[in-house]
């Protein structure tokens, strides 16, 4: 997704230009959409002088901003998710809960690699041919 700093709008995927204001995104594009910069007064591939007007330019102190402010909130959630992950796992329930969880798995895994090689080769051959039918 990118914003236009010119109207304000989100354009999904990877757009060449806004589809609200039709500005393109920090370069300039001939009508072959050959990339130039912000400066150019001609393409540099094809001579075309019909160039695209681009989006205004942010200031770097803005971006700055930005970028901490991601940052600040990714931080502040993930100090938040292991608050929650350690309130949990100091619960006696969540632990027993867990070491059940993790004695069944070494169960199934020690299960698993007692069984004959030919066994295991028909078990995945079958999730293999399962799994490609269904694509």
């Amino acid at each position: 997704m990118k914003y236009c700093y010119q109207c304000g709008h989100m354009t999904a995927g990877e757009p060449l230009f806004c589809n609200s204001c039709g500005r393109s995104y920090d370069v300039k594009l001939c009508p072959r959409l050959h990339p130039n910069p912000r400066s150019a007064e001609c393409c540099s591939q094809c001579g075309s002088r019909e160039l695209s007007t681009p989006q205004p330019k942010i200031p770097m102190y803005l971006r700055l901003l930005a970028i901490l402010a991601r940052l600040g909130l990714g931080l502040l959630l993930l100090y938040a998710t292991l608050a929650v992950l350690v309130a949990l796992l100091q619960s006696p329930e969540v632990q027993r809960s867990l070491v059940a969880m993790g004695l069944l798995l070494a169960a199934l895994w020690i299960l698993w690699s007692r069984l004959p090689d030919w066994f295991r080769d028909a078990i995945r051959s079958f999730w293999k041919n399962r799994s490609g039918h269904e694509d």
